[in-house]
């Protein structure tokens, strides 16, 4: 009987099966009525990527600016990143909009690497100003080998 109740001594209620796990490679955030999910960077080759992530909003809002830097490995900032953004992405309420469904948000930086990280600053015209370290994923791995974000529309002659 003793053992038994040593056995059980080590089960706790803060077990890792009972804690919340996102099976994804992105990270996750709310700001205001917005719901950020598996938010990353992906990456085919060093220096360049893509802004991968799914975003609903509980009332319509708007991403209108996508900002950061590259982090080095010891996590210091690097050179900022320079994004490239077809245009503003309205969020209509309730309705999910994936990124790389849309024209991409691409970035690159010098010190942007594969396996690293970077700090992105997500502006929306009503929930605000979302700061997050974001992991910078290798886009030719099994999963996302084909995902591209949808290309810009031309304008027709």
């Amino acid at each position: 009987m003793l053992g038994l109740v040593w056995g059980l001594v080590g089960c706790g209620f803060n077990v890792q099966t009972a804690q919340p796990y996102t099976p994804a490679d992105g990270v996750n955030a709310d700001i205001g009525s917005v719901n950020v999910r598996n938010l990353m960077i992906l990456s085919r080759q060093n220096g360049s990527g893509f802004v991968s992530a799914s975003l609903e909003a509980e009332e319509q809002d708007t991403l209108t600016a996508v900002s950061g830097v590259a982090l080095k490995p010891d996590g210091t900032p690097g050179q900022p990143l320079t994004v490239t953004m077809a245009g503003p992405v309205t969020l209509p309420a309730f309705q999910l909009m994936v990124l790389t469904n849309l024209p991409g948000i691409t970035v690159a930086s010098p010190d942007l690497i594969v396996g690293l990280e970077a700090r992105l600053e997500l502006t929306f015209s009503k929930a605000g100003k979302l700061t997050i370290v974001v992991p910078v994923v290798d886009a030719t791995l099994p999963g996302y080998e084909t995902v591209t974000p949808k290309p810009a529309a031309t304008p027709s002659v």
